[in-house]
Parts: structure tokens; sequence; C-alpha cells
């Protein structure tokens, strides 16, 4: 995956780039194991393990493993039809011709991988949400359902968006006792090589380089706690967020070298 862009400086792009990943991209474990969960939370395994549909293919693959090493007591999926439905439907079924796809929601198109790939088949499934917010809503709507206790949430999003999901949470879960553990699947960083923008890890179904960049830029302009943001001070739907002055210079750099663009929100997924 490469990219030309017309100006020459290119690891200061990928530089760029890969200080809003790692803001957005958060992790509030180095690593993922009984031990790291037990030194800082007392505990060495969550209720309930959430991996959002708006992950890639390699995401899934990640969850797989944190669930196979006994790191949560249940395992949920979560993802209805979005902005990232017609992606992840392409990526599956050019690896597996085989699998139905057809009008699937994003977490059954999960779950059928998870149990062709992993053997896995205990998963509890959201598949009505469309986007980040009723992703949230719906998936603690779904564990009370189930009735299942979740006071330890271990939640799993691409990286462009995992920090505003853990925003949404923060919210919805004002005053109650529930505990959430971010881990960011990947964080795919950028490199200049050849005269080109490339990524230095490719992983399994990632998006290519400029629509990346699009979520990266998208997703700091919905953090931002003013008129147009997603803050309290604009439409409301998250906690409010700090933005370190780092990330926005990141930010500027990105948004004038039309590597990508501000995706904006598309209101088909509205809710």
């Amino acid at each position: 995956m490469q990219i030309q862009p017309k100006n020459n400086h290119l690891q200061q792009l990928a530089n760029a780039a890969n200080t809003l990943t790692r803001f957005l991209g958060t992790r509030d474990l180095p690593k993922l194991t009984h031990n790291t969960l037990q030194s800082k939370y007392g505990f060495d395994h969550v209720d309930v393990l959430i991996l959002f549909g708006g992950t890639i293919p390699f995401g899934c693959d990640v969850a797989a493993a944190t669930w196979k090493r006994g790191l949560a007591r249940h395992l949920m999926i979560v993802g209805g039809i979005g902005h990232t439905t017609q992606s992840l439907r392409d990526k599956f079924k050019a690896r597996f011709p085989d699998m139905d796809t057809e009008d699937k929601p994003e977490a059954e198109m999960i779950a059928d991988y998870l149990a062709q790939e992993h053997g896995i088949h205990d998963i509890l499934l959201e598949t009505k949400s469309t986007n980040c917010g009723n992703n949230v809503t719906y998936a603690l709507a779904r564990l009370r359902e189930a009735a299942i206790p979740a006071k330890s949430l271990l939640i799993m999003q691409d990286p462009s968006m995992q920090r505003r999901m853990a925003a949404v949470f923060a919210k919805e879960l004002q005053g109650q006792d529930t505990l959430i553990i971010n881990y960011a699947p990947y964080r795919p960083y950028l490199t200049a090589k050849n005269g080109t923008l490339r990524f230095i890890r490719p992983y399994w179904g990632l998006w290519d380089i400029s629509h990346y960049v699009t979520l990266l830029l998208g997703d700091i302009s919905r953090l931002r706690d003013d008129e147009n943001g997603y803050g309290p001070k604009g439409k409301g739907f998250i906690t409010h967020v700090d933005i370190p002055p780092e990330v926005e210079t990141a930010f500027c750099l990105l948004n004038s070298s039309q590597l990508g663009t501000v995706r904006t929100a598309n209101p088909a997924f509205s809710s």
C-alpha cells in the first residue's frame, strides 16, 4: 500500500500520522496478559471482551487470540451496517470466496470468520447498530438483555475510532461502577521509503493510506469539544477529551497535505 503525495516532506507526514495513531488508538495496557491485567487492575480477566465491527479483519484475529488466552469471561461482537461494512464484506469475500457476506451485518460476518478460522462459537452478537454512538448504547442494552454482568469491559476498535469509542462509553456509563479498558488491536504506522509513504506492517485488511488518514483526521475533528465537535459543547455524544498540542500540530500538517480529508458523518447511518 503506497501513495505519492505532492509535497516532499514524506517523513514529516508519516510522523504526523503516527502521532494521531498513537493518540487515537489508545491502549491502557502495553500488552494483554493475565499479569498486566492483574498488575494494573487487580484481576486477571475481564467480564466481557467487546470487538467492534469497524475493525479490519486483523483485529478479529487479535480478539480471537485474546479470547483463547482466557482473558475474558464473555466475547461480544458489535456491528450492524455502517460506513465500514462494505469494505469488510469485500475483504472477507476476497480471501474466502465461499463466505456468505451479502446483506450481512458486520457482527455476523465476523462471527462466521471466528467460527471458521478460530473455532470460536460462544459469541454474543449485536447486529443493529450503525455508528459509534449506538454501537455503545446497543451493546450495553444487549448485555443487560442477556443478563451478563459487565463490571469490566475490554473494548477493541479500529485505532482511528478507539478513543472516541471510549469517550462514548464514558458518557453512557457516568455514575456507574463499570471499568472500561481500551486496547486498539493494531496500530498502522507509516514510514517514508523510496519516495513513497508506506505502512511499516501490512496488517490483513488494512485501509489504503489515503482512507486511513481520512479516518484519523475525521476523528480528531469529532473529538473536539466545540460547537462543531462531539463533546459536551457540541453535539454531546461524548465526554470531554483533551487534545494535546502535538496532536493538533500533526492534524494541521496532515489536513493540509492532500493525503486525506476530514471524513464527514454519513446521515444514512445516523440514529
